[in-house]
């Protein structure tokens, strides 16, 4: 009887944020929908929210959000079902298979202070340069011309506080992306896929922190053994 009614009181602290339709990212108050349509007109979830920042000051850049195709995600990640968030976060393996990208992903950024269109093709480029040359040694190539077109997309002036980055990658290597409200054409380009989401799930992430707590609803996501 007290473990059912363990389960009983669990489940019932559960509901809430089953209901919620968006979690807001605390540092910066950035709200992200539970829920998102991506550019092929399918829907992920959310996985969790990280914060990016620079100097040491800790000023703060951007809000980011990680979205899965909850069934591709559920099946590719089914030996991690039942372990809480604490140990997920700190198992190397299970960013691993994340990062074989097996299945749709998204990334959803959110500006939390005004930056130029070049600042942010500079920072991009310096993130995503050195993981491109990697990925060639990983059998996939050609991550260096893709990298060229996809800074090509940060040639706009401004992007302002509150304007919305969205990247999403399939498992064969598309990447879609929309800047500020603006879809882009696709690239295709499995090295610039997994070197996007390396900067975010790799292991020397841009935010270590972010790393951790941007897979904080993986277990409510893949439920129990």
């Amino acid at each position: 009887m007290r473990r059912l009614l363990t389960l009983f009181a669990a489940s019932a602290l559960a509901v809430p944020a089953l209901a919620q339709n968006s979690v807001n990212e605390p540092g910066s108050g950035v709200a992200f929908p539970v829920s998102m349509t991506v550019a092929d007109g399918s829907t992920q979830v959310l996985t969790g929210t990280g914060l990016r920042t620079r100097t040491v000051l800790g000023v703060k850049v951007y809000a980011f959000g990680l979205y899965v195709d909850e069934a591709g995600a559920r099946s590719a990640l089914a030996s991690f079902a039942g372990r809480p968030a604490a140990e997920l976060e700190r198992d190397a393996t299970f960013y691993e298979n994340l990062l074989r990208m097996g299945f749709p992903m998204s990334l959803r950024l959110v500006m939390t202070r005004n930056v130029t269109g070049e600042q942010m093709g500079e920072a991009f480029d310096g993130a995503l340069r050195p993981r491109v040359v990697q990925a060639a040694t990983r059998n996939m190539p050609g991550g260096e011309a893709a990298l060229e077109t996809f800074r090509g997309f940060f040639s706009l002036d401004r992007l302002t506080e509150g304007a919305e980055l969205v990247f999403t990658c399939t498992p064969n290597g598309t990447l879609s992306s929309s800047v500020s409200g603006e879809r882009k054409a696709p690239i295709e380009s499995r090295a610039l896929c997994w070197a996007l989401f390396d900067v975010y799930l790799g292991r020397n992430p841009i935010s270590a922190g972010g790393k951790r707590t941007v897979v904080a609803r993986f277990p409510q996501l893949l439920g129990a053994r």
